[in-house]
Order: C-alpha cells, then structure tokens, then sequence
C-alpha cells in the first residue's frame, strides 16, 4: 500500500498526544468581577505567559506529539490573544512537534487575513500545523470589545469558512457574503501544504452546529465540555450526516484536562485546581448569568440553563474529561474512551487551575514515562458509526440551523 502523507506522518502511532498551552490569570477574577480597575493584577499576566511558554517547551524533549493553544483574551481566562502567533514561536523553537488549535474563533477574524496567518505558519512551520480547529465562539465580552454582534456569529463562521477553503486551495479567488466580500486576489505567501481544509476540526456545543460542521466536511472535535458517553454519540451522529453526504466516517480528536501522579495529595490537589478552572471557565462564558444569552440568535440553548457558581458546571469541563489519577487510572479512563469516541489524537490541559509549575511539570514527566508509550501502541479504537435504522430516524436529529 502506498504511504500517504498522513500515514508517514503518524509513524505507527495510533493515538497522538499533545501538550494544551495555555495562559491564566485565575486569581485576577475577584478584582475583575468587582471592576476594581485602580490596581493592577497581584500576579503579572506576563509572567503567566512565560509559564506558559515554559509548560510548551517540555512538549518535545518529553516526547509528546505536540502543542494546542486555544484563542482568547480580554479576561484573566486563558491570555492567548492570536493561537497562531504563539504557535509560530513554538515552531521556530522546535523540530518535530506538530500544531493544532482549539479553536481558532472564526466570527471574529477577517477570513483572507487569517488565510494568510495559516499559510505563514504551514511555512513556518514546514507543514506542521495539523489540527486546524475552528469554533464559533460564546463570551459576550470578546465579541463585545472586537464590535462584532454575536447575532451574526453562524452567518460569519460560515463565510469565513467559504473563504479558507477557497484561499487555501485555489490561486486566484474571489467571494461576494453578506459579510465579506473579497474581489480577484490570491494568497501570498501560498502555503506548502495544498490540503489544508482536510486538517480542518470544529467544534460544537448544540445538535445544529455539529450537524453543519459534519455536513460541511469539517472533523469533530471535543473540547472536554461533554462526557465521554455524549461525545461518542456526537460523533455516531457527525458520522451519520458525513454519510447522508456521501462523506467517509471520521475519527474525532479532544481536549482532556490531566494530572498525573503517584501522590494521593497531589491528585486531591488536582481536583481542586480543576474547580477553580471551571469556574473560570463559566465566569469567562457568563455561563454563571444565562440571561446575557437572551435573544441571542444561534445561542438560545445557553439562555436556558440554570446559573451557576462554575465549579460542578458540565458545561465547562465535564468529569469525565479529566485524567486525573495515577497512571494506571489514567490509562484506564483513556482506553475506555477511546473505545467509546474511536479519537486518533487528544490535547491535555496540564497546568490548570493555578497548578504550580514544578508540579504540572512532573505530572507530564510521568505521564510520558508511563501513560505515551501505552497510546502510541494502542489498536485502533472501532469507528463510531451510526446503526442501519438511525439512517431514517428522525428522533436522532435536531432542526438544521447551520453554525
């Protein structure tokens, strides 16, 4: 059999693993929610970029398969304002690391500026930029500080995506939205990789954005917001549609939160870090106010869950989604989702919820002594795909409200 680019770059490897870089200011919150602007941050934002920076350079010489960095700014939440300008300074810092984003927020992007951000990291990078993933945001305030109604973020995730596709595949282009248009040009530097769009992922927290990613031709992927078990029926359903396309199934890749030890202490702490985490995941998305999604065209859903404090919220990282544990637990936990999900790849927050450094560090230490080599060897997990009658079941599936 011939090898295509895609089995030369996986080497044998059956489940691939990357390091989630990440930056947060999670003790600035209190002084951010009470609007006390007088006083700067206890703690610098800086120096929780360089610790992040600090947590990406372990990835390589750990042997870990790459780093993932997500797409936000204007709170103490996450601090990684451009993914892509943080993974180009990992890629001039690297040699065999790949690269991947969850995600990188469409609505909020002019889509030939962003080609051009993708193309220019292919380059850099020398192809590595494997998962391209993409998402269509929640926080009000971000779209609030870009001036970009949230109203009209699924009419821009959808033209921007109209645009990459185009631009990352054809010389000269062109492209006449709603929201963009864009007359003859063509993207310069080109990329080197010609098949960008088939590295594109999205993500999906509703039944109408996954049914239009899958419809769409773009790739599953978790951000660690649903259990295991729902997750694997996502991806049964994504299936489903990518058939109803004329699609072949596709393998999801997710987002874990992880800590891994020997020290009943130091997983007791980890716990903690992961409520301190999900509340700051809720108080970044407003999921503690449900009311600011009223009304909100494309978001409805969120308008109707109940407020909450953040940390037991599911909406921000389920339980399930946490490796946190010993080794072996660990191991345990990823083969039974990997069976249930079928995923190829996996990134892991390692540093959350204000883990110290020294302790995040070990815990990637041992889980790439004792837990990658296990993935790297796995069997593929079976293929999650719909059952014969689900083909005509409408029960299975939600109103196509696109994005």
């Amino acid at each position: 059999m011939r090898d295509t680019p895609e089995r030369k770059r996986r080497k044998g490897k059956t489940v691939k693993v990357h390091i989630g870089v990440t930056a947060h200011n999670y003790t600035d919150w209190e002084r951010v929610r009470a609007g006390d602007f007088s006083r700067g941050p206890t703690v610098s934002d800086s120096s929780h970029v360089e610790r992040a920076f600090a947590i990406g350079d372990l990835a390589e010489p750990l042997g870990y398969d790459g780093i993932w960095v997500p797409d936000h700014f204007g709170t103490p939440y996450c601090l990684t304002p451009n993914p892509i300008q943080t993974l180009t300074w990992f890629a001039a810092r690297t040699e065999r690391i790949e690269f991947g984003t969850m995600v990188l927020v469409l609505p909020w992007y002019h889509p030939i500026q962003l080609a051009h951000q993708i193309a220019y990291l292919d380059i850099a990078s020398k192809g590595r930029f494997t998962t391209i993933g993409l998402g269509r945001g929640v926080a009000r305030s971000e779209y609030d500080s870009l001036g970009i109604d949230r109203n009209d973020a699924s009419e821009r995730f959808r033209e921007c995506v109209d645009v990459l596709e185009l631009a990352l595949t054809t010389e000269r282009f062109s492209y006449n939205g709603k929201h963009f248009q864009i007359p003859d040009s063509s993207l310069r530097p080109q990329p080197i990789t010609k098949d960008l769009p088939t590295r594109f992922y999205g993500a999906s927290a509703t039944n109408s954005s996954l049914e239009y990613l899958a419809r769409r031709g773009i790739k599953p992927m978790g951000v660690g917001n649903k259990a295991i078990d729902d997750l694997a029926k996502d991806v049964v359903l994504f299936n489903q549609f990518r058939a109803e396309e004329g699609m072949a199934p596709a393998r999801p890749r997710t987002v874990l939160y992880m800590c891994c030890s020997n020290d009943p202490e130091k997983i007791r702490e980890a716990h903690g870090y992961s409520v301190i985490a999900n509340q700051a995941v809720s108080l970044h998305y407003n999921f503690d106010d449900p009311a600011s999604f009223k009304g909100v065209k494309g978001y409805e859903a969120y308008s109707k869950f109940e407020a909450t404090g953040g940390g037991d919220d599911e909406r921000a990282y389920n339980r399930s989604s946490m490796l946190i544990g010993t080794p072996d637990e660990i191991i345990e936990k990823i083969l039974y989702a990997h069976e249930q999900c079928g995923f190829d790849e996996i990134g892991l927050h390692s540093a959350h919820g204000g883990m110290p450094f020294e302790d995040a560090k070990a815990s990637m230490t041992l889980f790439a002594q004792e837990v990658l080599p296990v993935l790297h060897k796995l069997k593929p997990a079976p293929l999650r795909l719909p059952e014969p009658e689900m083909a005509n079941s409408e029960a299975e599936r939600s109103p196509f409200v696109p994005g």
